[in-house]
């Protein structure tokens, strides 16, 4: 399968040399955030209704992720032959260039001959894909980066230490957001102004919310977070936190939910061979329907569920990473238990809707139409 996106990728690339094309916008992301129904990228949906209905022409294109058992985007361009291309580019650039400028550079040759025809205004990616590449490629158009996650101070790809990443700077990149409370994060914590120029709060798609149920069940969706991104001491420290908490609260019912990026780094026998859990692979909004409790390390499901009224208690951990939602999200409860909410679960509810609101505001299109350069 690799190969059919590799040749399909290739052979739209070589027609491009011979059929010129202008785009308002090019979207581009790896294709492990085809996270929703018939493989569908959730984070460009409402972006991408918009550009119809506004007739802004727009190029979708995917990257390929070896480490992903997502399917790929049935409406999106394969970039596989040009990443793999910038992959083999890359080993023949000088050692001591920046990875930036090796991106950059690589972007003008690429240019020369697959993009020469390819031209456009804004580029927006999610993760920060190849925002050197597309600078060389064209540095004229407006760099966006739309949140995907979690954003916070510690987070070194957009501020560390009241810096700003380098990546964001040097492509002159602005930040898609979803909520104010990020904005605020970034703001307070840069020792620069950066951000105050290069954040647009544009929401996200909104959520069907729940009716707040004063008799809850004991269902609890837990979100794993088991990924390569940790370390394996990482990995091992949520596995027995995980362990512990399913053996403590044994009155409830465990729905383990595997990573979108989980690739086996943590076996889950050790869990599943306990009476009171099961593996769950429905949609999220299955899952919503079917527990009143999330259960996760720092999962950005947290402010999903949250939004839908269910509240979420924490795996304590080492890792000072893990803690973000206590030590710059100011989750309401949590030090909490299960058994805490089960108790208070109304005001839990009630209350974790109204914090959730602050980071995910509904997908405004005025603000998303306003940020671009020419719409």
């Amino acid at each position: 399968m690799r190969v059919y996106y590799f040749f399909c990728s290739f052979f739209y690339f070589v027609k491009q040399v011979f059929t010129k094309k202008h785009y308002h916008i090019i979207f581009y992301a790896p294709h492990h955030f085809n996270r929703g129904k018939n493989s569908e990228n959730f984070f460009f949906k409402d972006l991408l209704v918009s550009c119809k209905m506004h007739d802004l022409s727009f190029l979708y294109l995917e990257e390929p992720d070896v480490y992903s058992n997502q399917k790929r985007s049935k409406i999106a361009i394969p970039f596989d032959f040009i990443y793999y291309l910038i992959v083999f580019l890359r080993k023949f650039m000088r050692l001591e260039m920046s990875y930036i400028d090796k991106d950059k550079k690589i972007g003008s040759f690429i240019r020369k001959i697959f993009f020469k025809n390819i031209t456009f205004d804004n580029y927006i990616t999610i993760s920060q894909s190849m925002l050197s590449f597309f600078n060389g490629v064209n540095s004229d158009a407006k760099r966006f980066d739309l949140q995907h996650g979690t954003i916070h101070a510690e987070k070194e790809s957009y501020l560390f230490e009241g810096v700003v990443s380098s990546n964001l700077q040097e492509n002159d990149v602005t930040l898609l957001l979803s909520g104010n409370a990020y904005k605020d994060v970034l703001i307070k914590n840069e020792t620069a102004n950066y951000f105050q120029n290069h954040i647009k709060v544009i929401g996200i798609s909104s959520f069907n919310n729940n009716i707040i149920s004063s008799k809850p069940n004991k269902n609890v969706l837990v979100s794993l977070q088991f990924t390569h991104d940790h370390s394996k001491d990482e990995n091992r420290q949520i596995a027995d936190s995980l362990e512990k908490q399913i053996k403590e609260e044994s009155t409830f019912h465990f729905y383990l939910k595997n990573h979108p990026r989980f690739n086996n780094e943590m076996g889950l026998t050790r869990f599943l061979s306990l009476p009171n859990v099961s593996l769950i692979s429905e949609d999220l909004k299955y899952s919503f329907d079917k527990c009143s409790f999330h259960l996760t390390s720092y999962s950005t499901v947290t402010f999903e569920a949250s939004l839908q009224g269910i509240p979420t208690c924490f795996l304590q951990t080492d890792s000072i990473k893990m803690s973000i939602f206590n030590r710059q999200y100011n989750y309401p409860f949590y030090k909490y238990s299960l058994s805490d909410l089960y108790n208070n679960y109304s005001v839990c509810s009630l209350e974790t809707k109204q914090w959730a609101k602050q980071f995910y505001q509904p997908f405004c299109e005025e603000s998303f139409l306003k940020s671009l350069k020419n719409a």
